[in-house]
């Protein structure tokens, strides 16, 4: 299969949290490094984000700390951890 570009029309909610849990991260903790409050995490999350530049700024702190979105020609998508990313010290909830 071959892969689409990093395009942020492609990233969908769920790609988010799988990020951000694959991270250890709770929503507060993302929210945080984004500068931003918990609800904008909390609303792209669920794809209820109408301003693409909050969907920006999320994946790129989630690109940062070492997710790589994944999305193919045929819609199939999801997520990658590279083997140094920047995982929470301790598992959170959220």
């Amino acid at each position: 299969m071959k892969e689409k570009s990093y395009d942020v029309e492609q990233i969908t909610g769920e790609q988010l949290k799988a990020g951000r849990i694959l991270l250890g991260w709770s929503q507060r903790t993302l929210a945080a490094k984004a500068y931003l409050s918990q609800g904008p995490v909390t609303q792209a999350e669920k794809n209820n984000v109408r301003k693409k530049s909050t969907i920006m700024l999320i994946a790129h702190v989630l690109m940062e700390a070492g997710i790589e979105f994944i999305n193919h020609e045929d819609g199939t998508f999801g997520v990658l951890i590279k083997p140094d990313a920047d995982r929470a010290e301790e598992r959170e909830d959220g």
